[in-house]
């Protein structure tokens, strides 16, 4: 019998055959791990993010696993997320300021 996996940002029943979705705040949180400037091509990212509850686990995970080097190559992403963190709390959107203030937790 399948189960329903929700750890880690899974979302759909387990089976042999179909890859588990994952969350859009996870989705959203590999794109800021990526070189890439998450924001260049969806203009909207930042204030999407923070309309979206925090999976805190996943992103404490993925910082984790990071090296120095790793660390280096995403450190203009990861300074972006806490501009926009700080940002956010200056927002009249009560969700969030609430999410922006447990990202960097």
């Amino acid at each position: 019998m399948a189960q329903t996996e929700k750890k880690g940002g899974l979302l759909r029943k387990s089976s042999a055959s179909k890859k588990p979705l994952k969350e859009k705040v996870v989705l959203m949180y590999d794109e800021i791990f990526t070189t890439e400037d998450p924001s260049k091509c969806n203009p909207r990212f930042w204030e999407e993010l923070f309309l979206m509850k925090v999976n805190l686990e996943y992103l404490e995970g993925k910082l984790e696993a990071l090296d120095g080097e790793e660390l280096m190559k995403i450190k203009d992403n990861i300074n972006c997320l806490f501009q926009h963190c700080i940002q956010a709390l200056g927002e009249d959107h009560p969700i969030r300021v609430v999410n922006a203030l447990q990202v960097p937790k």
